[in-house]
């Protein structure tokens, strides 16, 4: 150990940087409530991008769906299609 590291160490440079002056103490308490104010802006942003997350999941399982039930169409018009079959279209007359 140092001298310098001993002094620095010493119970009495400990007492001596304990007690802040008053400009030191708001200088705290505003960076306190800066990260405060900065902590609950994330927390909200979070909670923002979690409901987009659920909504663009929600949305991604119904483009899905249709995809499945538009493949099934597909199968069954190309099945119609090499079977001879024709599949009545619906027109406007009728």
């Amino acid at each position: 150990m140092t001298a310098a590291t001993a002094r620095l160490n010493s119970p009495d440079h400990l007492m001596r940087n304990a007690s802040m002056d008053p400009s030191g103490v708001l200088l705290a308490l505003e960076e306190q409530k800066k990260w405060r104010e900065r902590r609950k802006r994330i927390h909200d942003r979070i909670r923002q991008l979690d409901r987009r997350r659920s909504l663009l999941k929600k949305e991604l399982d119904g483009v899905r769906n249709k995809i499945v039930q538009y493949g099934r169409v597909l199968i069954d018009l190309q099945l119609g299609a090499r079977a001879g079959t024709t599949i009545p279209s619906i027109g406007p007359g009728r």
